[in-house]
Order: C-alpha cells, then sequence, then structure tokens
C-alpha cells in the first residue's frame, strides 16, 4: 500500500484528500499527525474501488475539515507514512516564483550570471551569424529570445504563446506575479514584463519585411547533449507561416497593450509591427502552413487550420485598435463554436476569450462575449463530470495522456479557473486545485512534476543544459511533459510495458523524451494556474 498525496501542501480552506493504493482490494485506517504539536486525528477513509487511470486499487481520504496552519503527515497501518507536507496559506509561493524564474534559465544568446543563476550559470550562447532558407543570405545575428524546450530551438508560434500565457498572468493576477530576481529586476516594470521583453524583443527580428513571421529559427538537426554556448551550429531562419503570423500579430499586440504604461516607446514598435502582420493576414486570407523542408530534422509546429490563430491576433488587434473592418474579421472567425477554450500552442481560441472576456466593459459586442462565455462554462462543466468520475479527481480524460499530457492538465485548470471567475462558482477553482495536487505529487508515481518542489521532484528532465551542467540537481521550477501512454521513446519502451494505464506511463531519464522534456509553453500555462492560488 502507499499514499499519494500533494507533497508540498494545501491552502486551509481548500478541499484536502489524499488516495491510498494497493494492487488488491483491502482496508486500513488513516491518522493525520500535526508534527508541530504531536497531536493526531483519525479520518474518514472510502473506498474508490479499481481506478483505471492507474490500475490501482484505491481508497479516498478526506481531511479538508482540518484548516489549523502547519506540518502533517498521514500514518497509514500496513504502508509507510506519507512525506511531511504544509498546510498554509503561501504553500504555492516557491513553486510559483520558480516556475517563473525558469524563463531566465531558458535565455539565448546572452550569459547567465552568477549572481543571478547561482551554480547554473553559463556563459553566452547562439550569436553567430543566421543564414536565411529563402535565399541563402547571412544574416547578423538574431540574438535573444528564450530556447524552446529541451533542445535549442527558437520557434515563433510557441514562443508568443508563452509570453501571452505569463502576460495574461500578469493582467488577471497582477499582485500575484513574483519578485523574480532577473537582471531587469527593479527598473520599474513588473519582473514578468521584464522576463517576457526578453522574448518580445526577439520575436521583433522574425518578422519580414512583408510583415509576416518566420515561423522559426533553428539549427537544421537538434545540438547533441552539450551546454548551449558549445553549440556552434549553423543557425538558420526559416521561411513565413500564416500561423507565426498571426500569433506575432496577436503578441505584439497584447504586448503593446500592457508596456503601454511602463515603455510607450517599446509599446509603439510592437503596435506597429502587429499592425504590419495584420495587414500581411489580410492580403493572405489563404493559409500558409508550414513543414520541414528537406534537411531539416528540428521541431515542424505545424498545423492544419490556422483560424484560432487569426482569431487570437484579431481579437488582441481589435481591442487595441477598435478598426471596424477588424471588429468584423473577428467576427467572422469567431463564427466557428469550437476550440474556443483551448489554451496550448497549437490551438489557442481560448486565448481569444481571455482577450474578449475580461476586457473592459463594452470593448467587444455582447454577444461576442456571450459565446465565449458559454464556451468555457460547457467546457468547464464537461470538465467537472471527468473530474467526478475518477478518483484521482483529476479533470482529464482517460484517453488525453499523450505527449505533453501535463500542459493540458494546466490548460484544464486554467479553463475551470476562468470559469470560476466568469461564474462566481468557487467548486470550479476548486477542481482546478486537484490538478494542481497532481502535479505536485497526488498521482501513482508519488511523483512531483516541477523540479526543486515536493519530497519526490522528477530530476532528470530531457534538457541539454540539466544534462549537461554537471550538476546533480536540474534547476528548479521545470514543469515535465508528463505520462505519456502512447510510448513513443525507446528509454521509456524499456521502463513501461505496453499496456501500462496512463498515469503509470512516465519514465524519468534524460532519454525519455516523449514523457520527460521540458518546455517553455508547459511552464507558462502553469505559472499562470499557479499564480491565481498563490
Amino acid at each position: 500500500m502507499k499514499i499519494h498525496i500533494d507533497q508540498v501542501g494545501y491552502k486551509p480552506g481548500s478541499q484536502k484528500y489524499a488516495m491510498i493504493s494497493s494492487d488488491e482490494p483491502f482496508s486500513t485506517t488513516v491518522t493525520l499527525e500535526n508534527i508541530d504539536d504531536s497531536t493526531s486525528v483519525e479520518l474518514t477513509v472510502s473506498n474508490a474501488g479499481k481506478d483505471p487511470y492507474s490500475g490501482d486499487y484505491l481508497l479516498t481520504v478526506d481531511f479538508s475539515q482540518v484548516q489549523t496552519k502547519g506540518r502533517y503527515r498521514l500514518l497509514c497501518k500496513d504502508c509507510e507514512p506519507s512525506p511531511v507536507f504544509e498546510i498554509g496559506d503561501h504553500v504555492y509561493a516557491n513553486a510559483t516564483r520558480d516556475l517563473f524564474r525558469m524563463f531566465y534559465f531558458m535565455r539565448c544568446g546572452c550569459s547567465l550570471l552568477e549572481k543571478h543563476a547561482g551554480v547554473y550559470k553559463h556563459s553566452c550562447c547562439h550569436s553567430g551569424r543566421v543564414l536565411r532558407y529563402t535565399d541563402g543570405v547571412m544574416l547578423p545575428p538574431i540574438i535573444g529570445g528564450w530556447h524552446d524546450a529541451g533542445d535549442y530551438g527558437r520557434y515563433t508560434s510557441p514562443g508568443a504563446v508563452a509570453a501571452a500565457h505569463l502576460m495574461y498572468a500578469y493582467e488577471l493576477f497582477p499582485t500575484k506575479c513574483p519578485s523574480l530576481s532577473i537582471p531587469e529586476s527593479g527598473n520599474g516594470t513588473p519582473d514578468v514584463l521584464n522576463e517576457c521583453r526578453y522574448e518580445l524583443e526577439w520575436l521583433l527580428k522574425m518578422q519580414f519585411e512583408d510583415g509576416s513571421a518566420s515561423h522559426k529559427l533553428t539549427s537544421e538537426r537538434h545540438a547533441g547533449f552539450m551546454m548551449p554556448e558549445e553549440d556552434k551550429s549553423q543557425f538558420v531562419l526559416y521561411m513565413t507561416s500564416t500561423m507565426a503570423t498571426a500569433d506575432f500579430a496577436a503578441v505584439m499586440a497584447l504586448g503593446a497593450r500592457l508596456f503601454r504604461r511602463f515603455d510607450a516607446s517599446f509599446a509603439d514598435r510592437m503596435q506597429s509591427a502587429a499592425l504590419r502582420a495584420r495587414d500581411y493576414l489580410y492580403s493572405h486570407p489563404e493559409m500558409i502552413g508550414f513543414t520541414n523542408p528537406p534537411g531539416c530534422g528540428t521541431g515542424g509546429y505545424g498545423d492544419r487550420s490556422d483560424t484560432d490563430e487569426r482569431m487570437w491576433a484579431f481579437a488582441e488587434i481589435y481591442r487595441l485598435t477598435k478598426d471596424a473592418r477588424d471588429l468584423e474579421m473577428l467576427t467572422s472567425l469567431a463564427s466557428v463554436e469550437s476550440g474556443k477554450t483551448c489554451l496550448g500552442w497549437g490551438q489557442v481560441g481560448g486565448l481569444a476569450g481571455l482577450c474578449i472576456l475580461f476586457a473592459p466593459t463594452d470593448t467587444f459586442p455582447e454577444e461576442l462575449c456571450l459565446s465565449f462565455r458559454r464556451a468555457f462554462l460547457v467546457q468547464a462543466d464537461r470538465l467537472r463530470t471527468i473530474a467526478r468520475s475518477n478518483s484521482f479527481r483529476l479533470a482529464m480524460p482517460l484517453d488525453a495522456f499523450g505527449w505533453g499530457s501535463n500542459m493540458v492538465v494546466m490548460d484544464h485548470a486554467a479553463t475551470l479557473i476562468v470559469a470560476t471567475l466568469l461564474s462566481g462558482k468557487a467548486e470550479y477553482a476548486s477542481l482546478a486545485e486537484d490538478n494542481v495536487h497532481y502535479l505536485l505529487g497526488r498521482n501513482p508515481l508519488d511523483r512531483s512534476y516541477i523540479t526543486g518542489h515536493g519530497s519526490n521532484p522528477f530530476k532528470n528532465p530531457h534538457n541539454r543544459p540539466t544534462a549537461s551542467d554537471g550538476i546533480d540537481e536540474p534547476f528548479p521550477g521545470l514543469v515535465s511533459g508528463g505520462p505519456n501512454a502512447h510510448l513513443m521513446d525507446a528509454a521509456c519502451r524499456e521502463l513501461i510495458a505496453e499496456g501500462t494505464p496512463p498515469l503509470r506511463c512516465h519514465a524519468d531519464v534524460v532519454g525519455s523524451y516523449s514523457t520527460n522534456e521540458i518546455a517553455i509553453y508547459w511552464n507558462s500555462i502553469t505559472a499562470l494556474v499557479f499564480a491565481y492560488f498563490s
């Protein structure tokens, strides 16, 4: 038998559950011990039966009535005590800070200084000249931005979406976004925006003269496992896509809006870039997709439709310009009912929703606002049904555990948070917090999927710097991709048997890129969710 619990802790007023598992039906007694005063209380245990997500027989332990702040552990007959956890108002504060600080460690084209990076310092990287793919011309260095994931590529759409998650976190929860101890700290601009600016300045360099945006800036092949400053590959500026251009337009308009009060000149630059991208989209109504050309083996980040990206772009642009033509385009794009709550890198309709639903009153037509409101509330109700149907209280369908499942888990948590903000119903936020508990160790593997947090955090991300720096512990705040039932790499197939229940399909080894890679857009949606609860 094993106890599964959030290894970081619970807020006093939150619902508090733990799960106890066994490979056969069982019963037991459970006691909650207060480490600080040595008192204990016996808890109610309910039989949850066999759980298809984990393959285990489960008991559910409810200790929601305990609200006294302090340090605790669960004691169970016939199994090891749980890790010590906290009940307190600020249990998520340290994790929230590190989730946001992760982006500093992902910076490209600059040295990471010991003052800010500590033992994870390294020299400047990827500052060489760039080859333009379309004509073979060598360009000056295109420096800046964040390394996308476990590799050293930089991609326009994922970068734009990650920056947007962080900026929406600031817009929705400004007092909850932490100070980050980065080089720009103390300059009068909130640190979350300072960090986003590092990405936005790079994105501005990705725009072509015709207003479109390059899809990506990568080498032809991923580098081997080496430190970023050791990677001397030739980087290539690849062709445009309308997906990348629309995401670029959206994030530039969003940035112009949020930076206006802090740096009007920078806001003007972003607004001008957004409008140039908008004009390109008007003149190219057809989708211009992207597939890797011959010889290129880095991430493709393709898409089958750019309707959602254009919808997000025209939502942000109209909020900025109030141009009737932009509203007409937005209204046409938003006539499709599906995809209005998605917040990932490939489906961004939910970002249009955040722009529209939390704009000042009367910014957007009422019917447009109602369509997005309905979409979020319908999806939240669907997720509520899913969470109530499984013993881990996870708002995640059984068949949804693929590559980057933790991003989807946090996407669903964010959707539930939006539903709470729209409806005032705290139940949705409580369900979102259950997804947070899952990420912090309340899962069958007893694994915190955030480095440096919890008693058993994952330690071997598929990430070139952390695998190459000679330091045992990865830098804190990285989010693992999470369980992937499809077993898509050799490393996980060696460790996980075919047919293993989905929540057990994770391998904490560097080689398991399909379960244990990291990515900026997994961290960014997680940072947004944690900011709400922080």
